[in-house]
């Protein structure tokens, strides 16, 4: 599976689906072959017996052609009116209402043609003409609105009734006039004497209305209103020769009147067409690319929970489902697993000297290495930065590994050219071996780190196998959890707190709160070193609770000293989440300190999402019922399916600060983010991303649609008085947006 996403097939999808700003050009033949047609009957003499015939357009005929444009206008309205979505041009809606009371209009003009059974009144030409121009206006009206920009009061959602309240009106209107008033109409045809003046004019003003419509629709691009105009401008172009036809009839059996029935219907069904398309085919088809890109974006983060993007290796997820497969194999077999551990000497100074981008080079070159020496069916992983862990299976004894190692080793010193610099490295590795050593990952990880921080001790460039005498470093482990039962009770903890930005207008809209232990005789100790053994010994869940409890207190008092409310940010273990009662300290400590529920927001662990989901599940929906805001931190790093962020219902995502790194110069990094914040705007997250220390970084994740940021490009993480400061001072000089 590729190591990055690229865009390329999402563009070519959307290009499909995506109107150009030139107009598709008109069906000429077809225009050219009707207005032939009409020319031929118009000035050719041998043709001129069809011009006086009362045979070639029956009644039947003008029947069928009437209802096929009876329901080719219903058509119009239905798709119009049932597929109305956000992202339908608010014009085809007023067309769906005008061919609605056109329809109905023709149905009139239908039911009063000559021969036709009385109609309330008698049928006759004349009753029919008056029906056929009241339609006529109608249509080319219709055309002639949605080709220019609907008002704003037009778009808003109860406007599409008042339009079909107003068609109903006009068709109620018509039919009004015409069966009971018909006198206040002009005469529009004589027996024996043909059309009036009236009705030839009334028809050249039809003509003249669709003119203008045609004219503007030819010269509108299809973006600027939302959909294709050559269907349309096609309409209007067959609707003047269906009205010239019109025009030139003397009886209303004859050729002409035949053509302008026809070439109405032909009109009818290009404006179908266009309703159709604009209102059902492109949605569907945007549909398939909005799906198309979720599925590429879900691919993409089911790829980054189980591999590094940088060397594309297992990461360490899929070692752990490796090595259990492999102990699960050993055991059916009686054969041996090793597990190593392996550390680059020195890397650091490759990075400080030759930077981060000559390091990612030469991590990449040593992984191709790695695989070199190994078999098919061994793994090589990577745990991040520049450690590597090899999975070596199906061992017939554990004097096999030691050849393998000192191989290994020595294959790493080769030098390696990057950026112009021969680069000599050397590592220190540690082997777990099972059975002798443990039966599951994590015991298994555990002593293979020993084993190689041994192997740094003793000068580096080596490896050593786990042995017992190394159980003595557990010594500090111990001393250590007590340490931290005597930090709890004594008070020795402090929260310090890193704002958190919004990166349109770089106001503060949050913190996060994190942990320090100043021991009174070690001084200031990581976070790094002893909550690893909280974790193990289970005091990580006093210590969650008291930094719930002391961040809303906190963030309370901030409040009370007015200044402006911001989110606080706390870190939920895995531990404390499983073991602990999670919801209740939480609720318990808004209670205590009043502090508004929408103001704490919990971080939750990706690992944690799946370890148990139904019961993770329960605790977030309860979680989310007190108000809270429930965060992923370090999204990307472990495993996530677009499933498991819709089942939880999460409202933000914290893109890792690996990613966000080299976000300016790393094209798979820039890959990855985008397919983050993707993923999050489709399901309605927001995305905040840490590790923020430089402006051109802000700038890329401000164009990528990311919200908001947190790192030393603002400030680092300080204590509340700190913070308070700082704030104050942020306020009377504010930052500026990053673009």
């Amino acid at each position: 599976m590729s190591s990055s996403v690229t865009d390329s097939s999402l563009v070519r999808a959307s290009s499909d689906v995506t109107s150009s700003d030139a107009p598709e050009p008109l069906p000429g033949r077809l225009l050219v072959g009707l207005m032939l047609v009409f020319l031929a009957f118009w000035l050719m003499p041998p043709l001129d017996f069809l011009k006086s015939s009362q045979s070639v357009f029956p009644l039947f005929v003008h029947t069928l052609l009437e209802v096929g444009a009876i329901l080719a206008a219903l058509m119009v309205f239905s798709v119009a009116w049932l597929a109305r979505s956000v992202q339908q041009p608010s014009g085809l809606m007023l067309m769906g209402c005008g061919f609605l009371a056109v329809g109905l209009i023709d149905f009139g003009h239908a039911l009063s043609y000559k021969g036709m059974p009385d109609f309330v009144t008698a049928a006759g030409p004349e009753k029919a003409i008056q029906f056929w121009l009241a339609a006529r206006y109608l249509a080319s009206l219709s055309l002639l609105a949605v080709a220019f920009p609907m008002p704003g009061w037009l778009r808003r959602p109860g406007s599409r009734y008042l339009m079909l309240l107003a068609a109903l009106g006009v068709s109620v209107a018509v039919y009004t006039v015409n069966l009971w008033f018909p006198a206040l109409w002009p005469r529009t045809f004589v027996i024996d004497q043909g059309l009036t003046t009236f009705k030839v004019a009334a028809e050249y003003g039809v003509i003249a209305i669709t003119a203008l419509a045609a004219v503007v629709l030819c010269r509108r691009a299809p973006r600027s209103l939302g959909y294709s105009t050559t269907d349309l401008c096609t309409a209007a172009i067959i609707t003047i020769m269906s009205e010239l036809c019109l025009t030139l009839y003397s009886n209303v059996n004859d050729i002409f009147s035949l053509l302008g029935h026809l070439y109405k219907v032909l009109a009818y069904f290009f404006i179908y067409r266009a309703v159709f398309v604009a209102s059902v085919r492109e949605p569907y088809k945007r549909l398939k690319v909005e799906m198309a890109e979720r599925r590429e974006a879900e691919r993409r983060i089911e790829y980054l929970a189980f591999h590094d993007v940088l060397t594309r290796l297992p990461n360490r997820e899929l070692a752990r489902d490796r090595l259990q497969q492999a102990v699960a194999d050993a055991r059916r077999h009686e054969q041996r697993v090793a597990l190593v551990y392996l550390d680059l000497d020195n890397f650091k100074a490759i990075n400080d000297t030759l930077g981060h981008g000559a390091g990612d080079r030469l991590l990449q070159a040593l992984a191709q290495r790695f695989i070199a020496q190994v078999r098919e069916s061994d793994s090589v992983c990577r745990l991040g930065g520049d450690e590597f862990l090899l999975v070596l299976k199906g061992l017939s004894e554990i004097d096999v590994v030691a050849p393998l190692m000192v191989k290994l080793l020595d294959e790493l010193q080769r030098p390696v050219a990057i950026d112009g610099h021969e680069l000599v490295i050397s590592a220190s590795a540690g082997v777990a071996m099972y059975p002798e050593d443990g039966a599951d990952f994590d015991a298994l990880l555990q002593k293979a780190d020993m084993a190689m921080y041994r192997a740094k001790e003793v000068g580096r460039n080596t490896y050593r196998f786990f042995n017992d005498d190394m159980n003595t470093e557990l010594l500090e482990r111990l001393s250590m959890r007590s340490g931290l039962r005597r930090a709890l009770e004594q008070g020795q903890f402090q929260l310090y707190y890193q704002p958190q930005v919004d990166l349109r207008t770089a106001q503060v809209v949050g913190a996060e709160a994190l942990i320090r232990w100043h021991h009174p005789e070690q001084g200031l100790i990581s976070p790094a070193r002893f909550i690893p053994v909280a974790e193990e010994s289970g005091l990580i869940v006093p210590i969650g609770d008291w930094v719930i409890e002391e961040a809303c207190r906190q963030a309370a008092a901030w409040v009370a000293m007015g200044l402006p409310p911001m989110t606080v940010a706390v870190n939920l273990s895995a531990v404390q989440f499983r073991r602990g009662d999670v919801k209740q300290v939480v609720e318990r400590a808004l209670l205590q300190t009043g502090l508004d529920a929408s103001l704490l927001e919990l971080e939750l662990t990706e690992s944690l999402m799946i370890s148990n989901p139904d019961a993770v599940q329960e605790q977030t929906r309860q979680l989310k019922a007190l108000g809270v805001t429930l965060a992923i931190d370090d999204f990307g790093t472990g495993y996530s399916s677009l499933s498991y962020l819709k089942r939880f219902a999460v409202d933000k995502l914290k893109i890792d600060q690996s990613f966000v790194r080299d976000l300016d110069s790393d094209g798979d990094d820039a890959a990855i983010v985008r397919a983050i914040i993707q993923v999050a705007g489709s399901l309605g997250m927001k995305t905040i991303a840490e590790g923020v220390e430089r402006d051109e970084i802000a700038q890329t994740l401000q164009r990528l649609g990311c919200e908001e940021a947190q790192g030393y490009l603002y400030a680092r993480p300080m204590p509340a008085p700190e913070l308070e400061a700082w704030l104050r001072a942020q306020s009377s000089s504010p930052r500026k947006p990053p673009l």
